[in-house]
Formats: C-alpha cells, structure tokens, sequence
C-alpha cells in the first residue's frame, strides 16, 4: 500500500521544480488551513548559486503536486516566473493583515493562466 501523508519533517527542505525538472527552491515552511485541514501555501526560498535568497515565496498549494519518486514538488513555472513572483522576508510572512496571501495567489493566477480574460475575472 503506498503511502499517502507525510510528516512535516518530510516536506520542509524538500525541493520545488518547474518547467523542466528545474530547481526553483526549497520549502522552508508552510501554512495550515486549519478549518479544512489542508496546506494553503509552501513557503519556498529560491535557490541561487551562493545558496539561499534569504526572500521567500509562498506558493498556493493548487499550483503544486508532489513527486514521490522525485521527492519533490513541482510546479508548472518557468524559473524566470518563479523568480519574478513576490517574496517576502520572515517578518512580512509573520505579520497579519501583510496581504502576502492574496498577491501570490493573484500571480500564480495570472502566470498559469494566460488568458487575460480568465485572469482578470473578479474572484
């Protein structure tokens, strides 16, 4: 029977991949939709030749799936989207009302979803 959860242990440190099976980062926290039960956003800081960013990107939960033999997430991006989809210090991603939430939902919409018409439709 293969197995179907994972410890948080298991998801932090894990890699995020795009287009390609490019490296776009490494998850460093996520968050917990505690009504549902669900992951809403990984946090992931980007990679760079010299290591981490010290900048994080939430990525919506909907944008990614997990690759158990790869053991890793992936995503449909380009390294060029990622790395243009806002970031955050720790801080920003600690305060409440910061609205990180909404504008990395409102990229991740628009840069999977070409069509302008669909982009822009009022949520």
């Amino acid at each position: 029977m293969e197995k179907t959860e994972a410890k948080s242990s298991e998801i932090l440190g894990m890699d995020l991949t795009g287009l390609k099976g490019v490296k776009l980062g490494t998850v460093r926290e996520f968050f917990i939709e505690p009504s549902i039960g669900q992951i809403t956003f990984l946090i992931v800081e980007r990679s760079s030749f010299m290591g981490g960013s010290g900048k994080y990107h939430p990525v919506p939960w909907s944008v990614v799936r997990h690759d158990p033999i790869a053991k890793a997430f992936q995503a449909e991006l380009s390294k060029d989207q990622f790395k243009a989809s806002p970031s955050y210090d720790r801080a920003q991603l600690a305060a409440d009302g910061y609205g990180w939430d909404d504008q990395s939902a409102k990229y991740f919409e628009a840069a999977l979803n070409p069509d302008p018409a669909v982009a822009m439709a009022p949520s």
